[in-house]
């Protein structure tokens, strides 16, 4: 095993130095891709762009591109790394934060007629009762459309809009 565990250390030094010289810093060679894009993009913007700055434009764009995707996938391979070596390590705050606002949300009683209730029933009659009385009650503002201007949509529009389309009409917008 101690060999074994040598090997694995000469291997991480190896791959250390292989990341360096072949995969690289992506986010220093995304800075200078966005630099060279700029200069690129200023140079066209003064009329001053040929053919072959054209095409290293475009061809520094799609660099950026897979340079992106390096990006995503390191960060998609360190969380998932740390996520492998440290667990879920917040389950018990997550659990006691839930259980704590669980608590300090409930409704466990309620003041009725000066008196102090905590009968469930009763509880959840008065609640009840105090929301039926709220969303009834016709004062307070209420929202009133009368006004607005809508467009009309005439009957032949709306059939226009909600037919199938035909492969002819299909055909034609390619």
């Amino acid at each position: 095993m101690f060999v074994f565990k040598e090997k694995l250390k000469k291997l991480k030094f190896d791959l250390k130095i292989w990341n360096k010289e072949v995969f690289g810093n992506v986010n220093q060679v995304g800075e200078l891709l966005q630099k060279r894009i700029q200069e690129l993009d200023e140079c066209d913007e003064a009329g001053g762009l040929n053919k072959e700055g054209r095409e290293e434009k475009k061809s520094l764009l799609a660099e950026q591109n897979k340079n992106f995707f390096k990006q995503e996938a390191i960060i998609h391979q360190k969380a998932h790394i740390k996520w492998m070596k440290d667990g879920d390590l917040n389950s018990k705050f997550f659990q006691s934060a839930v259980k704590w606002r669980r608590m300090r949300n409930g409704l466990n009683g309620l003041f009725i007629n000066g008196c102090w209730c905590e009968d469930k029933e009763l509880v959840k009659d008065k609640v009840r009762e105090f929301f039926e009385a709220r969303f009834e009650s016709g004062d307070g503002p209420q929202v009133r459309l009368d006004n607005v201007p809508f467009s009309y949509v005439s009957d032949a529009d709306n059939e226009m809009l909600v037919k199938f389309f035909s492969e002819e009409e299909i055909k034609l917008a390619i």
